[in-house]
């Protein structure tokens, strides 16, 4: 009964999908960490590749393959609640896919989110004018932003969402689900997750 339920509540309601493009060297944590969180949070995940693999499989930063589920080409005419980039070496690929950043700057301009993480917000989002406001990334790359970099696990500027690396992507897949969802949504997650948004400092004592 409770899937019936569910079933229906996704056709009163659908779902937000989401769209995370992916390339030979993008890194592991990032997308599995955001790709999961989406998903448990109730988003629709979309894996594109950008490197034009026939299989739509990309190695990834640490070796490990993955299999996207179509290529970016093939999403150019849906629309989507977000579209996330993640860091890595393959950042610098992303930024190089013309079709991938015209779709980024069309889903800004209809004030749809869109966001990065690690090297994403520099290599694809800064270098392309995509992000104007405060943002954060890879602090080694705080320098290529300049004034607008914050020391923030995660940046909220308008519409846009940025991250710093692989030990934030948690928070910011969070984030996300809190954007696109709810904060409640995003909170009972969190516990789900045993995740403390809000960390208190630990001391320990030896007696």
């Amino acid at each position: 009964m409770a899937g019936i339920v569910d079933t229906f509540a996704n056709i009163v309601t659908p779902k937000p999908n989401a769209l995370m493009p992916v390339a030979n060297g993008s890194e592991e944590i990032e997308v599995a960490a955001l790709t999961d969180i989406l998903a448990r949070g109730g988003v629709r995940v979309i894996i594109a590749d950008v490197d034009g693999d026939e299989d739509h499989v990309v190695t990834l930063a640490k070796g490990l393959e993955l299999q996207a589920d179509k290529t970016i080409f093939h999403c150019g005419d849906d629309n989507y609640d977000l579209i996330v980039v993640p860091g890595g070496p393959g950042a610098k690929t992303l930024g190089d896919c013309s079709f991938l950043v015209d779709m980024i700057r069309k889903q800004k301009a209809a004030g749809r989110w869109f966001g990065g993480i690690c090297a994403g917000p520099v290599d694809v989002l800064f270098r392309h004018a995509l992000v104007t406001g405060p943002m954060t990334c890879f602090p080694g790359y705080k320098d290529q932003v300049g004034d607008l970099y914050r020391d923030q696990p995660v940046v909220v500027s308008d519409n846009c969402v940025t991250s710093q690396g692989p030990g934030t992507a948690v928070a910011m897949g969070l984030k996300l689900v809190e954007v696109l969802r709810s904060t409640k949504i995003a909170s009972n997650l969190a516990n789900d997750l045993v995740y403390r948004l809000e960390q208190p400092p630990h001391h320990s004592t030896r007696a």
